[in-house]
């Protein structure tokens, strides 16, 4: 279970992060439509608010925890966590829902050219967050036997 919880969060952060990326190139190679780049540019945006509305309600306990660099990046991830509040959680599922709802909203306004090419870009990216994923959990696997 503590896995199944390490990788939805690594999962998350690598989504939102790909997500935003590919937001960037997709404008400039996918021949985008205006009302495609503002869908876009609003998704841009809705991700920056969430995440300073979600910034705003942390303490400095979990801004420390944020800012510790003696941790790696999923042990502040799972440190920060266990202290979240019941409201930070509903936050965060939120802003989840938001950016997929965003998501599917973008993906209805998109040509069959548009959603190949997207298709081919993405799979060759999914596979390696995949690589990545697997080793992080094998990492926090190897590091949990040895404490």
């Amino acid at each position: 279970m503590k896995h199944i919880k390490v990788f939805l969060v690594v999962f998350a952060t690598l989504f939102l992060g790909t997500f935003t990326m590919l937001s960037q190139e997709l404008e400039d190679e996918l021949h985008l439509s205006e009302m495609q780049k503002e869908l876009l540019k609003n998704q841009k945006e809705l991700i920056k608010k969430n995440r300073e509305a979600f910034k705003a309600t942390l303490t400095p306990e979990q801004l420390a925890i944020l800012k510790n660099n003696a941790l790696s990046k999923i042990e502040r991830e799972k440190a920060l966590k266990r202290t979240l509040t019941h409201s930070q959680k509903k936050i965060i599922e939120q802003n989840n829902l938001s950016v997929k709802n965003a998501k599917i909203k973008f993906r209805k306004t998109l040509t069959a050219a548009q959603k190949q090419e997207l298709k081919t870009r993405l799979g060759n990216n999914r596979s390696k967050v995949k690589k990545d994923v697997r080793k992080n959990v094998r990492r926090e696997k190897r590091k949990g036997t040895r404490n």
